[in-house]
């Protein structure tokens, strides 16, 4: 009678352990599925301001090309001019014109190299944030509805795993139920535990040799003295295998 009070037991434990498993991923899959739209999210901002960079470079590339244009249009007007200068001071002036017309045109071309060279980055970065938005929005594809799914069906598991539960439960008097719903409620979802090796696998503390023997013989419902849990010798599995096996035979 006991040792099925105790068999019982054990299985409501497992299904609360269940139970306590939905509970986790009640927690876990929503942060899950905000992480994975979080991500498409930074990763569509990433692109954008990489995209934004190049089209900012590429206005100032095209300001560059507007000003060495001008000031090839000058050199060309200054050397035009040089023909018909009849004095060596408008000679002078002229040429002066030149070499500093020369000299911007140098220093804009320096600079639309440099803007090249950043451009070229610009482009590698460009292609990293494409590649992060694609297997961004894939994971997004991929799991978004899977893990709705699981976050919708969670109650349900719950509500049918408890029913299960309370199911088993209804064979047990009233007042070992009831012990039994304390400590998973003051336990940390844990009412059962096994002596293994003389010790409370919940709580550790080590057994006193009295309460190891007594758990062996099955007789009766044994608190742990320190954590008040509902204890249960680890042979209990191959107990309850024996007696079937010889309930068979007979």
């Amino acid at each position: 009678m006991i040792l099925d009070q105790l068999k019982t037991l054990v299985e409501m434990q497992k299904l609360d352990n269940k139970i306590g498993g939905y509970r986790i991923l009640q927690e876990e899959l929503p942060k899950q599925l905000s992480d994975i739209i979080e991500r498409e999210v930074q990763a569509t901002a990433d692109l954008l301001a990489v995209e934004t960079e190049r089209a900012e470079l590429n206005k100032k590339q095209r300001d560059l090309e507007g000003d060495i244009k001008e000031f090839v249009e000058k050199e060309k007007k200054y050397s035009g001019q040089l023909a018909d200068i009849k004095t060596y001071k408008e000679y002078k002036a002229i040429n002066s014109e030149i070499a500093y017309v020369k000299e911007k045109i140098s220093e804009l071309e320096s600079q639309q190299l440099e803007l090249m060279d950043q451009e070229g980055e610009i482009k590698e970065r460009i292609a990293i944030a494409r590649k992060e938005l694609d297997d961004a929005e894939a994971a997004k594809r991929e799991r978004e509805g899977e893990l709705r799914k699981k976050i919708e069906s969670l109650d349900e598991e719950i509500e049918k795993t408890r029913a299960q539960r309370n199911s088993i439960a209804a064979s047990l008097p009233t007042q070992i139920i009831k012990q039994y719903g304390n400590m998973i409620r003051l336990k940390n979802n844990m009412a059962v535990a096994t002596s293994k090796d003389g010790s409370c696998s919940a709580c550790g503390v080590v057994l006193r040799p009295q309460i190891r023997i007594e758990l062996q013989l099955f007789k009766r419902i044994i608190p742990c003295e320190n954590c008040g849990r509902i204890l249960v010798d680890s042979s209990i599995d191959d107990v309850i295998k024996a007696n079937s096996a010889a309930s068979e035979d007979s």
